[in-house]
């Protein structure tokens, strides 16, 4: 699930960047690209912020996974531990 989020957040964002980049370069010269940038604004930035965070999710995803992993192995290693303990 992690991956597919970050591909997710990842492919947006860039997605958000080609579609900024085409606006500006049809917008024409001086300083319309600009002016096409500022209009463009609001609906890229919700748009850029939000498959960020979707990235970002994926992420932690990944990350508490690991921990979570390497949680268990230390329990294991504990218990071994603690059998392999003679009693007094």
């Amino acid at each position: 699930m992690e991956k597919i989020l970050l591909w997710v957040g990842w492919i947006g964002i860039a997605i958000v960047i080609f579609a900024l980049l085409a606006i500006v370069a049809a917008a024409g010269r001086g300083y319309y690209p600009m002016l096409a940038l500022v209009a463009a604004l609001p609906w890229a930035a919700p748009a850029l912020v939000g498959f960020v965070l979707v990235a970002a999710f994926g992420s932690m995803l990944a990350q508490l996974k690991a921990i979570r992993a390497a949680s268990e192995r230390q329990a294991d290693i504990f218990q071994k531990l603690f059998d392999r303990k003679p009693s007094a």
